[in-house]
């Protein structure tokens, strides 16, 4: 399966150069501020993570451009119960795939949306409580894929720089443990800056 949704993402990225009126590269690097949300993701408090990586922007006529990127994210979150506490690090290539709409005469405000796929790369879970601390292996109980919903909003500092925010919302649950259903979706907001070639 997931080698299939890779085999997608790469014809989408190679379809978009056949129909390119524009066709820009960039760099770009932010922070996370992630959780849990969902009905078994009470008392989930957030955590910091970086992203960084690059984009593809095809402009589709004077207003809409198709921007598909890959990024390595930090993401996770933190539970605090009592003395104990637990931070969970999970690490994804987030391949985000934007419809992206400028506004106004000037060009220069823009919001975008679109689905995301997220392939795990890494998961574990610093501990400290009564018993002791230490980290513990995560990748059997998180779920490879993370499919999600991104919606943002970037501004144009100059012709080559922009600033971003950007909400991500799960669409299908972090956790991966058979014959439980634990309903818990990963959740947050980016803040970063892009540079355009």
């Amino acid at each position: 399966m997931k080698k299939f949704l890779l085999v997608v993402c790469v014809c989408v990225f190679a379809g978009s150069f056949s129909y390119a009126q524009d066709l820009k590269f960039g760099v770009k690097a932010g922070l996370n501020l992630t959780n849990a949300v969902g009905d078994d993701a009470e008392d989930v408090d957030m955590k910091a993570g970086l992203y960084f990586g690059g984009f593809m922007n095809v402009s589709l006529n004077d207003r809409l451009s198709f921007q598909p990127e890959l990024l390595y994210s930090r993401q996770g979150w933190k539970v605090n119960e009592d003395s104990d506490e637990t931070t969970v690090k999970l690490s994804y290539l987030n391949i985000p795939m934007l419809l992206k709409m400028s506004l106004g005469g000037s060009n220069k405000i823009h919001v975008y949306a679109g689905p995301q796929l997220g392939f795990l790369l890494d998961a574990e879970a610093d501990y400290d409580n009564d018993m002791g601390s230490g980290t513990e292996d995560m990748n059997d109980f998180i779920s490879d894929l993370d499919l999600s919903i991104n919606f943002g909003l970037s501004f144009d500092v100059s012709d080559n720089m922009s600033l971003d925010i950007r909400y991500n919302r799960g669409l299908s649950k972090v956790m991966d443990v058979e014959g439980v259903d634990f309903k818990a979706y990963n959740s947050g907001f980016q803040l970063g800056a892009a540079y355009t070639f």
